[in-house]
């Protein structure tokens, strides 16, 4: 952080650390800049980020394919170990995932989650002096440019020790039906591509770069009517070209009796599926894949906040 920013009018700073899973040492810290002025996610983390970033990573929630209960308790630490004996939730310690976070604002969730859990890649490659191989990779998009440029700023002002910038990308995505155009493809392919096994030349290059992407992530980037179509519209277009992404979405919801909140969304996401796999281009792959979907909502019980919900396909 340079002494002109520690100075300036425009920044606040705040301090989080990353979650230690093992107990093994002390937690990594680390500093997420705002915007003071703006409309954007930048000029705050949003609560939900925490709640989302607790889930992911204390209750395995990045394991877990499909939900196992209609209600999720985060208000009773208790569960923590029940849940992560659930075969669902089992964290594989050779599991790797390539994470697209949407809305990411300030970047705080995507950081958190790669501090958290790539600290024992981190701390084994430093142990037995191997090449970095982060467990986790997260690409944080936005569609604001001073959002996109504080977020980059975030990303690389960590710690050189955390290898944030080995396993965080940030890049611009506007919500809608062509996720990002071929750009946006070839910036995942380039953050996910390397991670591929057993694939010969050719089928990577003639595989969909969406179908790198094991999660799509976002919290807190619904409200109403405004963002009803271009949100349902990404997540939709996501899934008909990655059946297999898994989507996690926590919202707080604010006016359901006035907006098109959770609901709303559910209900658009499930329609534009639907009307994907009848179109002539859809493969027989993904209309087989996506023959009995349907997007799940529960309710998240917590202790801070209120009315939020998780909505997951």
């Amino acid at each position: 952080m340079s002494n002109s920013d520690k100075q300036s009018n425009k920044f606040a700073w705040s301090h989080y650390e990353a979650i230690d899973l093992k107990g093994k040492g002390r937690q990594e810290t680390f500093t997420i800049r705002h915007l003071k002025q703006g409309s954007t996610g930048a000029v705050s983390t949003w609560p939900v980020a925490s709640v989302l970033l607790d889930y992911l990573v204390l209750r395995n929630g990045l394991a877990r394919k499909v939900p196992s209960v209609d209600t999720l308790n985060m208000a009773d630490n208790s569960l923590q170990q029940q849940e992560s004996t659930d075969p669902l939730a089992a964290n594989d310690d050779n599991e790797s995932y390539n994470i697209v976070e949407l809305g990411a604002g300030t970047g705080y969730l995507g950081i958190g989650l790669a501090l958290s859990l790539n600290r024992e890649a981190n701390l084994s490659s430093k142990e037995d002096g191997v090449r970095f191989q982060p467990k986790v990779r997260v690409m944080c998009t936005d569609n604001d440019q001073r959002t996109i440029k504080n977020m980059r700023f975030n990303v690389m002002d960590q710690p050189k020790e955390g290898m944030l910038s080995k396993a965080v990308t940030v890049q611009n995505l506007a919500w809608g039906t062509d996720v990002g155009g071929t750009k946006f493809s070839n910036a995942i392919g380039s953050q996910f591509g390397s991670r591929q096994k057993n694939k010969s030349e050719k089928e990577e290059k003639e595989e969909d770069p969406l179908r790198l992407v094991t999660h799509l992530i976002a919290s807190d980037v619904h409200y109403g009517v405004t963002t009803l179509d271009p949100l349902s519209s990404v997540i939709s277009a996501f899934k008909l070209r990655n059946p297999n992404v898994v989507v996690i979405v926590l919202l707080k919801e604010r006016s359901p009796e006035v907006y098109a909140d959770v609901t709303g969304l559910k209900a658009e996401i499930e329609s534009k599926v639907q009307s994907g796999l009848g179109d002539k281009e859809c493969s027989l792959d993904t209309q087989t894949a996506l023959k009995d979907f349907f997007v799940s909502v529960r309710d998240v019980i917590h202790h801070d906040i209120t009315n939020m919900k998780m909505v997951e396909c």
